[in-house]
């Protein structure tokens, strides 16, 4: 895992401030959500976890604060610097934490508590949420059955919502920010998701890219990455670019073939060819972990658009029947006709 560097770091601290929105509260929760879903980390990851949070801490609300300490009680190993710092805060944010036992060690030694081995995890009663998180359903799709991705299964749905809109919200700048300090939360290696094997993916996104068939672009794009129609649109109409560099590294699309297809597939990336520059070196920057790791969040749209979609039908055909008996009902209880004005029309 890359280590980032003070100057990313205070660009991150800053995140968001434009149009007087500020970003920096959901990118806090969101990288905290993540990163209490995964059970153990090393101490490279947990220590840049920290630097990111100590930073982000230090200017986010009160609200937000407070529900960074709901979520790290909850945790069996929080980093013990981020507990201390939450333990000096107000009342409010510092009650959760306030009985952690990772407190007892820090106090003890004053050194941070030792993280728990994968058998203190399942002493503890974590096993279950730990295997709840790894493969444990089928979908069916296309007519076979493909086993959910063990990382994607990890985030709710929630989660993936406001990460997702995080990423599309942000600017170009963020977005880098964000490829190449997101996989912190919950690192994963490469090859963690479920993709279709298809050796020719490339050209066919390539071909479609080149005859501006931006319909055809997001088809090959949703079954390929085994994601919504309306996410595929989403990525390949995106006025900056970054979403197609995330699913072409996914897909580890050759470079050229890259740059091709950030040329034709959208005109509003296409026409600037410095901006079609900057993607193409974000390419070569960003880790296939990281293209992953927003891939999985939007595989986890996915599955609870299937969810979705699975209740649909029946709550469809009850609210049609309770329309047709309305306008029943409705039919049979119209008034007849006066009998003064049957005798003037007669």
């Amino acid at each position: 895992m890359q280590s980032s560097t003070p100057s990313s770091l205070d660009n991150l601290t800053h995140l968001g401030l434009r149009r007087g929105v500020d970003m920096r509260p959901t990118l806090l929760r969101v990288l905290t959500d993540l990163y209490v879903q995964k059970l153990t980390h090393t101490a490279d990851e947990e220590g840049h976890y920290t630097e990111l949070a100590l930073r982000l801490l230090d200017v986010v609300d009160v609200a937000t604060r407070a529900a960074v300490a709901g979520r790290m009680a909850r945790h069996l190993s929080p980093p013990s610097r981020v507990i201390l710092r939450l333990l000096s805060d107000l009342p409010e944010v510092a009650a959760p934490v306030r009985g952690h036992h990772v407190l007892q060690r820090v106090r003890e030694t004053n050194e941070p508590a030792p993280r728990p081995s994968v058998s203190e995890v399942r002493e503890r009663g974590i096993g279950e949420a730990k295997t709840k998180a790894k493969i444990q359903t089928t979908e069916k799709r296309d007519d076979e059955v493909r086993p959910v991705p063990e990382f994607a299964g990890m985030i709710a749905a929630d989660i993936a919502s406001e990460l997702n809109e995080l990423f599309f919200a942000a600017n170009a700048d963020e977005r880098r920010l964000i490829l190449l300090n997101l996989q912190v939360a919950a690192p994963i290696s490469a090859g963690h998701i479920q993709l279709v094997p298809d050796a020719g993916v490339g050209q066919r996104l390539e071909n479609a890219a080149l005859a501006r068939n931006s319909d055809e672009f997001a088809q090959h794009l949703a079954r390929s990455l085994q994601i919504s129609r309306a996410q595929a649109r989403r990525v390949a109409g995106d006025e900056l670019g970054e979403p197609i560099v995330v699913a072409a590294k996914a897909l580890t699309l050759r470079r050229d073939v890259v740059y091709r297809i950030l040329l034709f597939v959208n005109t509003t990336v296409g026409h600037s060819v410095e901006r079609v520059h900057a993607l193409a070196a974000l390419y070569d920057a960003m880790t296939t972990q990281a293209a992953e790791h927003i891939v999985a969040i939007w595989q986890a749209l996915q599955r609870h658009e299937r969810a979705t979609a699975r209740l649909r039908p029946l709550l469809w055909n009850d609210d049609t029947r309770g329309r047709a008996r309305t306008a029943t009902a409705t039919v049979r209880r119209a008034p007849a006709q006066p009998p003064n004005e049957r005798r003037d029309a007669s």
